[in-house]
């Protein structure tokens, strides 16, 4: 005898058709299994059943007690196992009232779009270069200390100016350093001396007299609990209503267990052009073990990293291997993906940061 309808309609509507074992969907091919059999003694009740695929269910059922070999599926587990793919997959607080559902739901950040505005590198020579268009993905890549923090801190600064809503999503540092370092790079002051209160009297004249002032209104600063994982990611881009996202680094976040790298970034590329929202991510690369420490696609773990994106940059700074006074305030933007000729070596100097001149070399 098999499950009634309204036993059956209830628990596949609670695992949403995957399979409570291997948690793949299935659609139709899934089969509804007593935990305790008939025979024994067993019930046709939502209590005793799980939602099993062809392949699990015939596992569950094929160990035989008279030639015991591997370790059979408990009853215990069996409804263990069932009781997380439900809490993954079915709505457990349909009851709860309005007010509880939307305090848990990721909330807007900006009001809604009134029109779309072209997003700015904030450096000419690249604008020209590799235009950026809406719900694009931006890649940046590099080791530890080739100021790919900075980098970005200049591009979210300029388009904080120019009015676009940018949230940050502060992976590896607290969201008031974060704001500090933003700072200290729109008015060129170092932002270790802000924090320690050492700055000097021109300091202070930069940070009081700029012309250009951030627009805190236009700037959301997102600590790393509540953008940890990865479908928290997915939610603040999608309900935000930014009109630039950028993840600070890719390194630390958590994917969902039923993900992998590759099905995250279809995932980030989808809702990113349906909300046409700009996506910045950082990746921190590995020191590579060859002469020419420039970073390389053959550097991230599989082409997964990068396959999906639209713009990827590898930025490099020649000082952190080779000691060259010449070289110190030199930073190299690699463009490998993106731009209008590519391959192409973008040189920036600047007394200050990495703000100022381009020089350009094919």
């Amino acid at each position: 005898m098999g499950f009634p309808t309204s036993v059956a309609d209830e628990v596949l509507v609670r695992c949403g058709r995957h399979c409570c074992l291997c948690e793949k969907f299935v659609g139709q091919k899934i089969e509804l299994h007593h935990i305790k059999q008939v025979a024994d003694g067993g019930e046709d009740t939502v209590d005793n059943c799980i939602p099993l695929c062809f392949d699990c269910h015939a596992e569950v059922k094929a160990y035989n007690p008279h030639h015991p070999k591997g370790r059979k599926f408990t009853e215990k587990e069996l409804k263990g196992h069932r009781d997380k793919c439900y809490e993954r997959y079915s709505l457990k607080n349909e009851k709860a009232d309005d007010s509880e559902l939307n305090s848990k739901k990721m909330k807007r950040i900006f009001p809604p779009h009134e029109n779309m505005s072209l997003i700015r590198w904030g450096y000419p020579e690249q604008e020209k270069l590799c235009p950026i268009f809406p719900g694009n993905m931006v890649l940046i890549a590099g080791c530890t200390g080739s100021k790919k923090s900075t980098y970005l801190h200049h591009i979210v600064n300029q388009n904080i100016i120019a009015g676009r809503r940018v949230a940050y999503c502060c992976m590896k540092d607290k969201p008031f350093d974060v704001s500090i370092e933003i700072i200290g790079e729109n008015v060129h002051v170092n932002a270790e001396y802000i924090k320690r209160g050492i700055m000097t009297e021109e300091d202070w004249g930069k940070l009081t007299g700029s012309p250009s002032s951030l627009d805190g209104e236009n700037l959301a600063l997102i600590p790393y609990s509540e953008v940890s994982d990865s479908n928290k990611i997915l939610e603040l881009i999608a309900n935000s209503e930014a009109e630039i996202v950028v993840i600070d680094d890719f390194n630390g976040i958590s994917l969902d267990g039923t993900d992998s790298i590759e099905q995250f970034f279809y995932k980030l590329k989808n809702i990113a052009a349906q909300s046409q929202t700009v996506i910045f991510v950082i990746y921190n690369l590995s020191i590579p073990n060859r002469l020419d420490k420039r970073p390389m696609l053959r550097d991230f773990p599989t082409d997964n990293y990068y396959r999906l994106f639209d713009i990827v940059q590898f930025l490099y700074k020649p000082d952190l291997f080779y000691n060259d006074e010449e070289e110190k305030e030199r930073l190299e933007v690699i463009i490998v993906k993106g731009a209008l000729k590519v391959p192409y070596i973008i040189n920036l100097f600047a007394p200050d940061k990495i703000t100022g001149i381009f020089s350009l070399t094919k």
